[in-house]
């Protein structure tokens, strides 16, 4: 004998929850009488009914809830990012900088309206003006390219604008904060081309090392995430992660660098596995910290400008932190 077939939220709130309808189910429904009268906002939200029915049982979910690839235009977006990077990477010069910077002003632009949704917005000026000149640093002639210049300019430029147009101080520190962010994450990578007493031969493998550790990790991790996550990482932040993503993204980071390191730059095997776990642990606390502020300023992506992943802040979260985390290991370890 089967047992009838719960429709609409009821039926979905059983489904979830994974079993029939029962003394569960009936405790869901007492517990919050309007889930009965809710279905046609809530069938096709599976998350949401999750959600629901954990909150009216009291029962905290054990495992991720199954979810939908959607591959076509993820795979298209990445297939046409990747030949573009890869062959700025390639030519390096005028058409790398180009890239770097159209990139920090992209995703400064992104930023600013997130940060813009925040009880004290930042300036949007001050974000982007800062992303980018931070970012060109590394072939900027004379004192133009100095960091403390370039600082030492912000601070004052912003200061004296937030007082003529009142912008609050969160706001204004947060615009500081956020150019700092793109800025840094982005010029570290010139920074490696350009690397001290380099042919740029080497400052190519090392930037291509950096990007490939970090796209390792972003494709294994939703991959294996989707095959194999269970266990949820910091699901506050960001409910679709799971510790199996976590982990295979880490592998992915550890593969390319420990393989290509002492091959194409002549890196210590040592270093270059450590240079691959320390992308792969800034690099998903990158994607974590930019979950985080778009949870603040409650938005799912960044942007739309990448379809099928969304904002170009979404695509550089994780090497905005890895590329500054590399050049400060290869200082450390002094690399030449």
């Amino acid at each position: 004998m089967t047992t009838p077939r719960t429709s609409g939220a009821l039926g979905a709130l059983s489904a979830d929850a994974g079993g029939t309808p029962g003394p569960r189910l009936d405790a869901a429904v007492a517990a919050d009488p309007a889930a009965a009268g809710a279905s046609p906002a809530l069938a096709g939200a599976d998350a949401a009914v999750a959600g629901t029915a954990s909150a009216a049982t009291g029962a905290a979910p054990t495992a991720l809830p199954p979810r939908r690839m959607n591959l076509l235009p993820r795979l298209l977006s990445s297939a046409v990012l990747i030949c573009l990077v890869s062959s700025m990477i390639w030519v390096g010069g005028i058409p790398l900088d180009v890239l770097i910077g159209a990139a920090a002003a992209l995703a400064a632009w992104e930023l600013g309206a997130l940060l813009g949704r925040l009880p004290a917005p930042a300036p949007r000026w001050l974000v982007v003006a800062l992303a980018v000149w931070l970012a060109e640093r590394a072939v900027l002639p004379g004192p133009g390219g100095n960091l403390e210049v370039i600082l030492a300019a912000a601070l004052a430029a912003g200061m004296v604008a937030g007082v003529l147009f009142r912008v609050a101080w969160e706001g204004w520190a947060a615009g500081l904060g956020g150019g700092l962010y793109l800025g840094v994450g982005l010029g570290s990578l010139l920074g490696l081309y350009h690397w001290p007493g380099a042919t740029p031969a080497v400052g190519m493998r090392l930037v291509a090392i950096v990007v490939g550790a970090v796209v390792a990790t972003d494709t294994l991790a939703y991959f294996t995430g989707h095959a194999l996550g269970r266990h949820p990482f910091f699901p506050a932040i960001s409910p679709k992660k799971s510790v199996e993503g976590a982990v295979g993204g880490a592998a992915g980071a550890v593969l390319v660098a420990g393989i290509a390191g002492p091959l194409v730059v002549s890196l210590n095997p040592v270093a270059a596995v450590g240079l691959g776990l320390l992308i792969a642990v800034v690099a998903e606390g990158g994607d974590l910290a930019e979950s985080a502020l778009k949870r603040q300023a409650g938005v799912k992506d960044s942007g739309r400008l990448i379809p099928g992943h969304g904002g170009l802040l979404d695509r550089l979260d994780g090497l905005l932190l890895a590329g500054p985390a590399a050049y400060c290991l290869l200082v450390l370890i002094g690399f030449h």
